[in-house]
């Protein structure tokens, strides 16, 4: 009997510890950073003005997916994915680490755009838009993109929630349209910009 209080006693010293250091450990600074995080020291020109070159092709994916043209959003989406095929051939480094963070980062990318390309419902288009917007995000914040400002976009509109349905996307501008749920002429300004990370 005497043994069994003394495991107990261990077990809730182990539990107490557990709760003491997660309740003492920093908070995030809200649920993004776990979509994506900033890596300034990856910062490279060449592949800035490449990204750049993809992020204008995202782009035109929102305004089809804004104006509710799923025509135009499969065409642009597969030509941004041919660019993603051709685009680790234009990148000469010898920094073999910052190539493969970039072809893996344009390969999930093109993998969500494949999803995007093969939806056939508005809500599962968007989600699956969602999904190519956080790889989009994850690729930019990996390679420490810095040409321009990202801003970062959330339907829900509030930096707190962004686990509440949240349906994110980016612009190079500080206002958007939702491409979402667009309504005519509202534009929404931006959550968080990738760079302040």
């Amino acid at each position: 009997i005497n043994l069994g209080k003394y495991f107990m006693g261990k077990i809730y010293i182990f539990i107490l510890s557990i709760l003491l250091v997660a309740c003492n450990s920093p908070e995030k600074q809200g649920v993004h950073m776990d979509l994506w995080s900033f890596t300034a020291s990856n910062n490279n020109p060449q592949l800035d003005d490449l990204c750049t070159l993809i992020i204008k092709d995202y782009e035109g994916i929102l305004q089809g997916l804004a104006k509710n043209d799923t025509a135009d959003v499969f065409a642009r989406s597969k030509a941004a994915i041919l660019r993603c095929d051709s685009l680790p051939n234009s990148f000469i480094t010898k920094d073999s680490v910052l190539l493969n963070l970039f072809k893996t980062g344009l390969v999930n990318f093109q993998d969500e755009l494949q999803g995007v390309v093969l939806e056939q419902y508005p809500e599962e288009l968007n989600m699956a838009m969602n999904m190519a917007s956080i790889q989009l995000l994850h690729l930019l914040g990996e390679v420490g993109y810095n040409k321009q400002a990202v801003y970062i976009f959330n339907t829900n509109g509030k930096k707190a929630d962004l686990e509440e349905d949240g349906l994110l996307w980016i612009s190079l501008n500080k206002k958007s349209n939702n491409p979402y749920y667009n309504i005519k002429n509202e534009l929404v300004s931006a959550n968080y910009i990738l760079q302040e990370n």
